[in-house]
């Protein structure tokens, strides 16, 4: 019994000492997550895991090779813990194997229900318990939306690696996993990979009552990299209940390998779209089919399909306004000449254009992802009403450098903020950024830096986590 205490002491103290680049064998756990409405005023939040059991260290015992991953999922409504677990994850093997071709993924779900419209974040702490070396800490927004009850509503998409009936069901699956009559396996890794690939989908709708006893139709769509349609299914469904599932396989083995986004649409029989999911990204990987060549287009023809070649004077001054925060300071001296909307558009044009990775192709993924940035920004970083996602230092830096490897959230307690600590391993050699949250309302303020032609202050933990000198706080603020 003591030693197990020891344990769980160690395994907390871990969790509270920031993660060292030099010491540390970061874990790849993938993670993805779902929302569904559980009631007027209440939703569950689904959280999906999933890692190698390659990734863990094994030692023998007696006839097995046994490996055990300590779990930590906490949850987070603004600055306050409503929930929290912590659980083992246990493994065996008969021999030890690194050949790729006999690597298992090792699933898990967890499932928290949480008033609806509430701002939300949840962390996932693992370590090692053979190697403690190897660890993995993250932080996740969720983007926990009040589903409404006057029109049609459609859940997040969750992909799966299969979907079995639980009465016939030969394999003893978590509970976690049921859904009505069906067990919905999750895929956080949001891969298809095979010679015969097929991309299983749960999702539900939400309908008011006035749609009950009528047919509606159900449509999906796959897009390729390009935002070009790969796929179109439909099937006509009659509406029975207020709330419904639904649940597909879509055979992807004529497709070639690549990034795809899977979108489903619920509309009347004439096919007037009612509702519409958000997009959601998934990859292919087929062995037989290769990536297909892209085509190539002339810079004129780039231009005039471009989403520049269409902004008015206030939209270019914005999207300029956010591509400062990877603009050099010729480019930024050169926009200010322009006089000419033209010329802006254009500018901002080439200004992307350089920025991908082939100029010849109509789809720019330089700005795609700078765009997938500052969506994220704003859904999970603006301060109310009152200041947009991607005006604020998190914004800023996560616009900049991109998504950090490891991402630490450390609620208000006592007299001390809440903070962030973001990590960047490939960084300047590793790079830390620290926020605080300085007034209360949300706005993380990035206080102190160890990377280049950032902020520093290596006080800031006594000087904005605990402090209580307003004038230096609000000097901090002033200088944002």
């Amino acid at each position: 019994m003591k030693s197990k205490l020891l344990l769980v002491f160690f395994l907390w103290l871990l969790n509270l000492i920031s993660i060292d680049s030099a010491t540390t064998k970061p874990i790849n756990i993938y993670v993805d997550y779902c929302v569904y409405r559980k009631s007027n005023t209440e939703n569950i939040v689904e959280i999906y895991y999933g890692f190698l059991d390659t990734a863990l260290t094994y030692r023998k015992q007696g006839n097995q090779f046994t490996a055990e991953l300590f779990m930590q999922l906490k949850f987070f409504v603004g600055d306050s813990l409503v929930d929290s677990y912590e659980w083992n994850v246990f493994h065996q093997k008969e021999k030890i194997d690194s050949n790729e071709e006999f690597q298992s993924l090792l699933v898990g779900q967890k499932n928290i229900q949480i008033e609806s419209g509430r701002n939300l974040k949840f962390s996932l702490f693992c370590v090692d318990t053979k190697d403690s070396t190897k660890r993995f800490y993250r932080t996740f927004e969720v983007e926990n939306i009040s589903f409404g009850r006057n029109n049609i509503e459609i859940s997040d998409i969750q992909f799966a690696q299969m979907i079995e009936r639980a009465d016939t069901s030969v394999i003893p699956w978590q509970n976690e996993f049921l859904k009505g009559k069906y067990y919905v396996i999750p895929n956080p890794t949001k891969e298809v990979i095979g010679s015969s690939p097929r991309l299983y989908t749960y999702f539900e709708y939400y309908l008011p009552k006035s749609y009950l006893s009528k047919q509606l139709k159900i449509e999906y769509r796959i897009y390729d990299a390009l935002k070009e349609e790969a796929l179109y299914k439909f099937k006509n469904v009659k509406v029975i209940s207020t709330e419904q599932f639904d649940i597909d396989g879509f055979a992807l083995d004529a497709l070639p390998s690549g990034m795809y986004y899977f979108e489903t649409a619920i509309c009347d029989l004439s096919g007037t779209i009612l509702s519409k999911s958000k997009s959601k990204k998934f990859y292919l990987f087929n062995p037989d089919i290769p990536p297909k060549p892209i085509q190539h287009y002339t810079e004129s023809d780039l231009f005039a399909k471009s989403v520049f070649a269409t902004l008015s004077d206030s939209a270019v001054q914005i999207e300029f306004e956010k591509a400062k925060y990877i603009a050099s300071d010729y480019e930024k001296e050169l926009f200010q000449k322009l006089t000419s909307l033209d010329g802006k558009r254009r500018f901002l044009f080439q200004f992307w254009r350089r920025r991908n990775p082939d100029t010849n192709l109509v789809y720019n993924k330089a700005y795609d992802e700078f765009v997938q940035k500052i969506n994220y920004a704003n859904r999970f970083f603006s301060v109310g009403n009152q200041i947009e996602g991607w005006k604020t230092d998190r914004g800023r830096v996560l616009i900049q450098y991109g998504e950090p490897t490891n991402r630490e959230f450390y609620p208000r307690e006592g007299n001390r903020r809440s903070y962030e600590v973001w990590f960047y391993s490939e960084l300047y050699g590793g790079a830390y950024f620290y926020f605080v949250d300085l007034l209360g309302n949300g706005n993380y303020i990035l206080v102190h830096s160890t990377a280049m032609n950032e902020i520093s202050n290596e006080n800031w933990y006594t000087d904005f986590v605990t402090g209580t000198n307003t004038e230096r706080i609000q000097k901090m603020l002033l200088i944002r």
